[in-house]
């Protein structure tokens, strides 16, 4: 034991103490293993009374010596109910004592192991058909659970844990049958059935449908309360409306789709005062949040808000973005620039408590102007909405309000009153958290997640892109560097985690999956080539650690873990985050794009044969993953669209609105060095001309074309022929009938200084 108390204070104040069982010098009277730990988690547990002990081979050698079961508790460092649980039983000397003699109690911190969080509440879910946190399952010493559950009261749990003890000694066999059959049925669940099904565009479809269906038509997203943003869901909705030729009032997915956005932007789940989403809402609503902060929610909601402003282009998308990232570097970045995981929903011991505001002290912080629009803005009452306090929200869409309330005189004639409002509000904004800086804030989980990094990184390049800030990509680039210092291993793998910059736990599919992804969206961004080298080199590291060589897909696990694994699953659902297969999906088809290796495509079409029988069968489990279906049919027309193995990239901007109502319109194509396009009147008789077409007819008139000058090029054999290399750009100018997306296509045909390729054709979709 001197040697534990010797690690905790070698960790004085690196982390919270949490237990109410300390000595006359404020010391903590219990230390368990878990001060071995880097976790923020688990070293909150590390002065229970229980001995708690991390999941590991010789934890499980000691519940086998000892012929004990194992109690597995299974949460997170912000969670509420985890926190509860702990306050009411693993802080207490009465549930210790039983834990301490009759179990080996262990501790897994779910966003550290979610390889095991998995497992377990498959079991959970079979045994009890619901799950949650914090999770508790007991085991045999051979890691098979044998029964469990979520959270227990301190009285419930005593009464548990009394009943297990004398089953185990009473009717050990049975219990140890239950568990070999509960570990073949969570093995049967995690791994897909090979097969010969394949996966067409009809089931696209199908699941299109079956979400308008289920969707909340009153307040937008799905399901009842609690309800959560489900942001693989919506990145598959935005992209198939990017691909639909429709004018955006008649896709019905696009009214679902703007109902939840708008409703959850304008709803408490949102932090009005300090920016960021919470991670979901009590109601129906989008009201009353449960009041935690995820890194992943921040990130995923930045893309789906960016994505939703390239095709729309309201104002106050790009203000959530905004606000969003600001709340991330500002809150949510260490010194590395790197992104912390969590912050809690509790402060001084009450849920919510930092975010919500009472009537009076709203009114005493601002003046008279201020408080009266305010008031109305926010929705601030005397009674409140939670509480007795009040959850600031907007009391409708924030153009309705500009245009309703009273705004005073207008700064300049050309601001218009959305701008004037955004302005006022940001004045009040900024006064209310300045005072709120000065309340207890919630904790903040410290540790340095890859996936999430991975996710946050991609949410700041792709924002940089579409939203033509180049100080977000520079973060994206910073954090992105820093990942690769301090996470990758010197034999090329990574770990999942680190904190105070030291590494731990591999890393898992999911790491690898978001990170390439982030590694992309940079490489999009600015076509440093860095970027791709990196992303090629993980890859490579996946199919040598991760890959099925049997079956295909990918595992979630590497081969080298520690402690029992009953499964090296292969899941494809999509929960919380976007699953490590799924999102594999798109990066393999965006990386085979953008380099043109047909090993990659290979691995493509084995990967989506490996779940072509689970996503047939459960499709709406897996929406990120048919997103990547059709991607591998079509690039999406909005983004950045590749040819000739990564050589050639183009994409649509629209420019400017003339004064007449025109627009214009650009076609900018980038060449790598060594490498041109005929002209648009090519001269050569086996040469493709470059064209751009207006495939959107029915909705646009093409008034006028203008290609760039051609540049004069000398052949091999001597023959002069004009052609376009390096940069070049075809603009256009349009004249608007009805509002729909402008549709173009280009055709071109890429050569270099020995051979042409063939000619090729791009599409692109383009909301005026």
């Amino acid at each position: 034991m001197e040697d534990l108390r010797d690690i905790q204070r070698s960790k004085q104040g690196q982390y919270n103490i949490r237990t109410r069982h300390l000595d006359q010098d404020g010391q903590p009277l219990f230390t368990n293993h878990l001060i071995r730990e880097q976790s923020p988690y688990l070293l909150q547990h590390a002065h229970n009374p229980v001995h708690w002990h991390p999941w590991n081979e010789e934890t499980f050698a000691l519940a086998k010596s000892r012929n004990l079961p194992v109690f597995l508790s299974i949460g997170y460092s912000t969670c509420h109910w985890c926190h509860v649980m702990e306050e009411q039983s693993f802080d207490d000397l009465e549930v210790a004592e039983l834990l301490n003699r009759s179990f080996i109690p262990i501790k897994v911190d779910r966003e550290q192991r979610p390889d095991l969080d998995e497992i377990y509440m498959t079991a959970v879910q079979i045994m009890t058909g619901q799950g949650g946190w914090p999770m508790s399952t007991f085991l045999t010493p051979e890691g098979h659970p044998f029964f469990g559950g979520t959270y227990f009261s301190k009285e419930q749990f005593i009464r548990l844990l009394g009943q297990i003890s004398q089953l185990w000694n009473t009717e050990n066999a049975n219990l140890v049958e239950q568990g070999k059959r509960l570990a073949e049925a969570i093995d049967r669940y995690l791994t897909p059935p090979s097969s010969e099904a394949s996966v067409g565009h009809d089931v696209i479809e199908a699941v299109r449908g079956q979400l308008l269906q289920t969707a909340d038509k009153h307040h937008g997203g799905f399901g009842q309360a609690p309800k959560f943003p489900q942001e693989a869901t919506l990145l598959f909705l935005l992209d198939q409306i990017s691909r639909d030729d429709r004018p955006l009032p008649r896709i019905p997915e696009w009214d679902l789709i703007r109902q939840t956005l708008d409703n959850m932007l304008q709803g408490g789940i949102y932090d009005h005062i300090g920016g960021g989403f919470h991670r979901y809402s009590v109601d129906s609503a989008w009201q009353v949040p449960h009041f935690e902060k995820m890194l992943y929610n921040q990130a995923q909601l930045i893309r789906v808000y960016t994505q939703a402003y390239q095709i729309c282009g309201d104002p106050e998308y790009r203000r959530v973005v905004s606000e969003i990232i600001t709340y991330v570097l500002r809150d949510m970045r260490s010194e590395d620039g790197l992104f912390y995981s969590a912050t809690d929903a509790d402060s001084e011991g009450m849920e919510g408590r930092f975010f919500i505001w009472t009537y009076n002290e709203v009114k005493s912080l601002l003046n008279k102007e201020e408080w009266i629009l305010a008031r109305k803005a926010y929705g601030i009452t005397g009674t409140g909405n939670f509480e007795s306090a009040n959850i600031l929200h907007l009391t409708a869409p924030m153009a309705t309000l500009a245009e309703n309330l009273p705004l005073g005189h207008k700064t300049t004639e050309s601001t218009t009153r959305y701008e004037q409002l955004i302005d006022k509000l940001q004045q009040i904004k900024t006064r209310l958290y300045e005072h709120r800086r000065l309340r207890v804030p919630p904790l903040t989980d410290t540790k340095i997640i890859t996936e999430w990094n991975g996710m946050m990184i991609a949410a700041l390049a792709e924002a940089a892109r579409v939203m033509e800030v180049p100080s977000w990509l520079n973060e994206a680039v910073r954090a992105a560097e820093k990942l690769w210092q301090i996470h990758r291993q010197p034999n090329g793998l990574f770990w999942r985690l680190s904190m105070d910059r030291v590494g731990s736990d591999n890393a898992l599919l999911e790491d690898y999956a978001h990170l390439i992804e982030g590694l992309l969206q940079i490489y999009d961004a600015n076509h440093d080539h860095i970027w791709l080298e990196r992303t090629e080199a993980m890859l490579t590291t996946l199919k040598e650690q991760y890959w099925d060589q049997n079956n295909g897909g990918f595992f979630v696990s590497s081969g080298d873990h520690q402690g029992p694994m009953l499964v090296r699953s292969k899941n494809l659902g999509d929960q919380a985050t976007i699953s490590g297969n799924s999102q594999m999906l798109s990066v393999l088809t965006a990386l085979y794009r953008r380099t043109g290796d047909l090993q990659i495509q290979a691995i493509t079409n084995e990967h989506i044969a490996a779940f072509a029988h689970s996503v047939s069968q459960y499709p709406m489990s897996c929406p990120y993953f048919l997103k990547g279906l059709a991607e591998v049919e079509q690039p999406n027309p909005t983004g950045l669209q590749y040819t000739t193995a990564g050589q050639i990239w183009a994409q649509a901007y629209k420019t400017e609105r003339t004064d007449s109502g025109l627009w214009e319109v650009t076609l900018k194509i980038h060449l790598s060095e060594g490498w041109h396009i005929q002209t648009h009147q090519c001269r050569d008789p086996q040469g493709q001309s470059t064209q751009v077409r207006l495939l959107s007819e029915n909705h646009h008139e093409c008034l006028d074309i203008r290609y760039p000058s051609p540049e004069p090029w000398k052949t091999n054999d001597g023959k002069l022929l004009e052609i376009y290399s390096d940069q070049c750009e075809i603009n256009l100018t349009l004249k608007v009938h009805h509002p729909a997306p402008v549709r173009l296509q280009l055709n071109l045909q890429a050569c270099n200084e020995t051979s042409c390729h063939q000619p090729h054709t791009l599409l692109f979709n383009l909301w005026l």
